[in-house]
């Protein structure tokens, strides 16, 4: 029976380490393109003068896409740690289905 739980709980977590993956994966591509939007902002804040309002307006927008890069590190490294959580888990599970298949084909000879 241990062998079958086993297999069901690993087929379980690599569906849920696959979706923390692809979730890390779209988090990168969006703070990618934050960073790539912040860095334009800064290039086309140097055209105005300091004190206008369209440079204060690039100003707010830069810092609310610099907020939004940290918020993005920190799901990141949420996501990363979950993906190590899992990958010990399934080691884990490895061992316990490694184990049930020795105990299924090993004959005690006395």
């Amino acid at each position: 029976m241990g062998l079958f739980i086993g297999i069901i709980r690993r087929r379980y977590l690599r569906m849920m380490k696959s979706t923390a993956e692809w979730q890390l994966q779209l988090i990168t591509q969006a703070k990618r393109t934050a960073t790539r939007a912040a860095d334009q902002l800064m290039q086309v804040g140097t055209d105005y003068e300091s004190d206008s309002v369209i440079a204060k307006k690039l100003q707010q927008r830069q810092y609310k896409l610099k907020l939004l890069e940290e918020k993005l590190d920190e799901r990141m490294e949420e996501l990363k740690t979950l993906i190590q959580g899992y990958n010990e888990e399934l080691q884990s599970c490895e061992s316990m289905i490694n184990a049930s298949i020795k105990d299924s084909f090993s004959y005690n000879i006395r």
